[in-house]
């Protein structure tokens, strides 16, 4: 039995030992899960609420329980593998006994190697927030600058992407972007650690380092 609306809501509540907050919250995450492996497989255009309530194990009814439309529900994708990621990121930047390059490079070492382990993650992560709107287009754009934040606080502590000039700024995010566009697109052709030297030289540009290229090598 696989859709939960077959089970009357009170069998539900005692055969499952939750409290309806606890289903809801479930099912949303059965959702997002549901959301990640489609957008990866189909991309989020091609992907329909009924086949993501297929994949979920739900009827639609439970969709617009917990999401307003399908942009919603693109939105807490995106949010929940952009999560894992500045985690997963920030936590590999906590080697290299405050050596500031090497705690980067192991950052964009993980970057990289996540988007290389899990192409429906990196999907989601990289090309299905564009030009559907520009609520979407305001998150992606956060997550952007938080993740070059990370980049800059690494190098410079208590420094910022802001600190940058403009130009260098814009130059180093969707530098940083479309390397790992690109090379997704590709098929990983390029080993992480190619990558990660082509990375290095953008990253400089993000505390307004003028010697970028001779400071990451």
């Amino acid at each position: 039995m696989a859709a939960d609306d077959a089970i009357p809501e009170q069998n539900q509540r005692r055969y499952r030992g939750l409290t309806a907050d606890e289903r809801r919250a479930n099912r949303r995450e059965r959702l997002i899960a549901a959301a990640i492996t489609a957008y990866g497989e189909h991309g989020y255009r091609q992907t329909t609420v009924s086949a993501i309530c297929r994949i979920a194990g739900l009827t639609p009814r439970y969709f617009y329980e917990a999401f307003g439309n399908s942009e919603a529900l693109l939105v807490a994708a995106f949010t929940t593998v952009t999560d894992l990621v500045m985690a997963r990121v920030a936590e590999a930047g906590r080697v290299g006994d405050g050596d500031p390059d090497t705690r980067l490079v192991s950052m964009l070492t993980t970057y990289y190697g996540l988007l290389r382990d899990e192409p429906d993650m990196a999907r989601v992560f990289l090309l299905e927030m564009s030009g559907i709107g520009t609520d979407v287009d305001a998150v992606f754009d956060s997550a952007l600058h938080a993740f070059a934040d990370l980049a800059a606080a690494t190098l410079g502590p208590g420094r910022s992407v802001s600190d940058a000039p403009s130009l260098a700024r814009t130059g180093a995010m969707y530098g940083l972007l479309h390397i790992a566009r690109d090379w997704t697109a590709r098929g990983y052709v390029e080993p992480v650690d190619a990558v990660v030297a082509a990375a290095l030289p953008l990253c400089r540009l993000l505390i307004g380092d003028g010697a970028a290229v001779r400071g990451c090598r």
